[in-house]
């Protein structure tokens, strides 16, 4: 998770926690709250797996506008990087066959 989700759900957890308190002295309203407030931290704890590039060396955050297909890799040269080690793999395994075994 990166610091400002981070941040951003530790906020949200405290306002949901203020309003617990609220709810707990017979407040509706404030229960309602609450269930918003912890639902909508869940929502942004969960949501970081497609933030970051794909690519096991690069910590880049992916740049996505909200059309079409969600990208893996934050660059061409990440998507590239990651092709050319898959193509020498399986390269490296046709030429030797016995490695794939043991």
């Amino acid at each position: 998770m990166n610091t400002t989700r981070h941040i951003e759900v530790c906020a949200l957890l405290r306002r949901a926690e203020s309003a617990a308190q609220d709810a707990l002295n017979g407040d509706q309203a404030a229960a309602r709250t609450t269930l918003a407030l912890v639902s909508d931290a869940r929502q942004r704890a969960e949501d970081t797996g497609l933030d970051a590039c794909a690519h096991p060396n690069c910590s880049n955050e992916l740049n996505y506008v909200g059309r079409g297909r969600r990208p893996l890799y934050c660059s061409a040269d990440c998507r590239t990087n990651i092709y050319q080690a898959t193509q020498m793999a399986a390269r490296a395994l046709i030429k030797n066959p016995q490695r794939a075994t043991t």
